[in-house]
């Protein structure tokens, strides 16, 4: 027994002679370390914590329960089902039973090498949203006490080389995955001849960017028809759970002439509060997937055809945002009432159908009164016509009165999302 800094340890040795005298040759050394001022007690090993046994508890307690239940700052139903599986088809398959307490950017590098060589996940976004999901769980490990550090955040910092920003997991979308609008204005004429009930909803996800749980979560006392706007500030999600929208936050949206014609030919004249706007036949929630499948894809082939390529609901709302910046809208509405949580995020995802015009603004600031001036194109001699090769710009350069930003929702631009 050894009292030391106001502590008492004790080492036990056995109870036979032999460990009696080994116990007397440890108390002095001991007593002789301890003359020395060079003695440090023993620290015992925190006990291990198998990986699986924590991820399962962590994944039922902080996650699924909080969402079922609807309580607090709860996930969102997609968040938690994708953690849910990160965690049941990745994570506890690959550490098993190996202890939390002993994860280092070591281990998590060798994940992220077996998840590349064994071509599971197969994208590297869902890799990186994967090894987030291990972040997010370490992380509430350390709140706890559990463990000291965030090994997933000491190994993406390790990860970035200096002066380089690290990769966002923003997925980008393709041309491939939005609609022209010469295929938008099919589809929503095919929606008013072969699912007239359903026509308002298809209208309200064109023309507002919201998502399918958003627009199927509206009640009429959240539309102001005289206002022509609508509020959005709840969402149903995978045909049970009623919360809030994806980004936690609420929007009141502007709606279009037509869209307003189309409210108006559907509310009733009484109603309850928590009457739907876009109900199913019973009154209630639209279920997503039966949408989907039994209306939604029968109208997509009636207007596209068969064989085109896949369209989904959220195409809607992908050319919702393309359209609208590739005819020069301005930022700020489109990323407002879209209910992208900011404008980064928006121009991460859909930067490229931004018009790409780089010349005929140098004059823009030459004129201090804030006229508008025209940027005026090469003539050949004795035409008038622009030189040959010399392409046509009909969008001006323009310059605003002092304090006031440019506007750009009457600019015409020659771009498409097709």
């Amino acid at each position: 027994m050894v009292h030391t800094d106001g502590k008492r340890t004790k080492r036990r040795f056995g109870p036979t002679k032999a460990d009696r005298r080994r116990a007397e040759r440890a108390a002095e050394e001991v007593n002789h370390r301890l003359a020395l001022g060079q003695y440090e007690p023993l620290r015992r090993e925190p006990e291990p914590i198998p990986f699986d046994s924590f991820a399962e508890a962590w994944l039922r307690t902080e996650v699924l329960l909080p969402t079922e239940r609807q309580a607090g700052d709860h996930l969102a139903p997609g968040t938690a089902r994708s953690y849910a599986s990160h965690v049941r088809v990745h994570l506890v398959p690959h550490f098993a039973a190996a202890n939390l307490r002993r994860i280092d950017t070591e281990q998590v590098q060798a994940f992220y090498d077996r998840c590349i060589e064994a071509g599971r996940p197969r994208s590297p976004r869902t890799i990186e949203m994967v090894i987030t999901t291990l972040g997010v769980m370490l992380a509430h490990a350390k709140a706890s006490g559990i463990v000291v550090g965030n090994a997933v955040r000491e190994w993406k910092a390790s990860r970035r080389r200096p002066g380089r920003r690290r990769s966002a997991a923003t997925k980008t979308v393709t041309r491939d995955m939005v609609l022209t609008a010469e295929e938008m204005a099919r589809l929503l004429g095919a929606a008013r001849h072969h699912a007239h009930g359903y026509y308002a909803l298809f209208l309200f996800l064109t023309d507002t960017g919201a998502r399918l749980g958003e627009a199927t979560a509206l009640r009429w006392t959240d539309v102001d028809l005289d206002a022509g706007t609508a509020r959005i500030e709840r969402s149903f999600s995978s045909g049970r759970y009623l919360g809030l929208t994806k980004t936690g936050g609420q929007r009141t949206v502007e709606l279009s002439s037509r869209l307003r014609e189309a409210l108006a030919a559907t509310r009733p004249d009484l109603y309850p509060e928590d009457a739907l706007a876009f109900p199913n036949a019973e009154g209630g929630f639209i279920d997503p997937t039966n949408f989907r499948r039994r209306v939604f894809d029968r109208v997509v082939r009636k207007a596209l055809g068969s064989g085109h390529r896949r369209v989904t609901p959220h195409t809607l709302r992908h050319t919702f945002a393309s359209l609208h910046l590739s005819r020069g809208t301005n930022l700020f509405w489109v990323q407002y009432t879209g209910g992208w949580r900011s404008p980064q995020v928006l121009l991460d995802t859909y930067a490229h159908f931004l018009p790409t015009e780089l010349q005929g603004f140098a004059d823009a600031l030459t004129a201090p009164d804030g006229t508008m001036r025209h940027r005026k194109e090469p003539a050949s001699a004795g035409t008038g016509r622009p030189l040959a090769g010399t392409p046509v710009r009909s969008r001006p350069s323009v310059v605003s009165a002092p304090g006031i930003e440019p506007g750009t929702g009457g600019l015409r631009v020659r771009c498409s999302a097709s």
